[in-house]
Parts: C-alpha cells; structure tokens; sequence
C-alpha cells in the first residue's frame, strides 16, 4: 500500500539540496579516506605539521571535521585535544558541522555543477532512448503500412487477372 498524500508536492528544490549535500558528504569521505591511505605511515610530527598549516590556512584552531583526514589524525594523536597540543594550537572554542565547513563548502560548490550536468545528461539520454522507441515504433507501423498495402495490392492485380468465370470455379 502506498503512502502517497495527494496534496503534498514534491519539493525538487529540496530533493536536489539533499542529493548534492549526500555527493559532497561522499567526497570528503572519499578524500578523508585516501588522507589515512597516503599517511599511514606519516610521523606524528609531520601531522602536527599539518594541522598548523591547516591552523594557518583557517586563521583558528581546527575542529576535525575542517581538515582532510581529521578523523584519521584524532585516532592517530588519541584524541583530537592531543593533536592540537602536539601542533602548539589552542583547543577549539566551538564545535564545528560538517556543513558549516569551508571544506565542505569548496567541496559542493565542486559537486554542484557535477550534479546538474550529471542530470541534463541523464534527461538526454533518456529523451534519445525514448525517441528511438518512437522512431522503431513509427518504422514498425510504416513496415505494417506497407505490407497490408502491397497485399490489397496483390489481391487487386489477382481480381484483375481472373475472368468472371474463373473467378466462380476459384
């Protein structure tokens, strides 16, 4: 049974906002997995490092979700309080979303016209699948036309050869 509200629209606004937030989400993920992949074996040092450039960059002390790899830093330091003692960076004063990030900011203003031209593209192909259809549909017809025309033809050319007496005994 389906849940369908009649009077509720579909909000493609939304629906849009929500699939280009899920991308870029996707992304960081990605990026921060291959952040762990490429440092695994980086010395402490070099990610304190790290985060001060990272520091710099921001102008404030970091939280994790605001530099690549910030989970994979916390887990390496044991906490992220630890990192930021090792990179000789104050203790961040807020807590920080993910959606409030510059990261994740520069990072959908990436996905953005992805997403879009992803879906012009799918619309396009659906419109060449969907003419092909139509255009296989109006040859098969033509064929069908053409067929039952060359038999009332034929019928025609063979009414035409016999005589009337013929005809009868036929």
């Amino acid at each position: 049974m389906s849940h369908f509200n009649p009077n509720q629209h579909f909000d493609v606004e939304n629906w849009r906002d929500q699939k280009i937030a899920q991308r870029t989400k996707d992304a960081l993920a990605a990026r921060d997995a291959a952040f762990a992949e490429k440092h695994a074996g980086t010395p402490l040092r070099e990610l304190a490092l790290y985060l001060a450039r990272c520091a710099r960059t921001l102008r404030h002390s970091p939280a994790p979700c605001e530099v690549d790899g910030g989970a994979f830093i916390e887990q390496r330091f044991g906490s992220w309080d630890a990192a930021l003692r090792a990179a000789c960076l104050p203790p961040t004063r807020m807590t920080v979303k993910l959606n409030g990030t510059a990261r994740y900011r520069k990072e959908r203003s990436v996905q953005e016209p992805l997403f879009l031209a992803e879906r012009k593209e799918k619309k396009r192909q659906k419109q060449i699948e969907k003419n092909l259809r139509q255009g296989q549909l109006a040859h098969e017809k033509a064929v069908k036309r053409r067929a039952e025309r060359e038999a009332a033809e034929a019928a025609k050319a063979a009414e035409k050869d016999t005589t009337p007496c013929q005809a009868m005994t036929v």
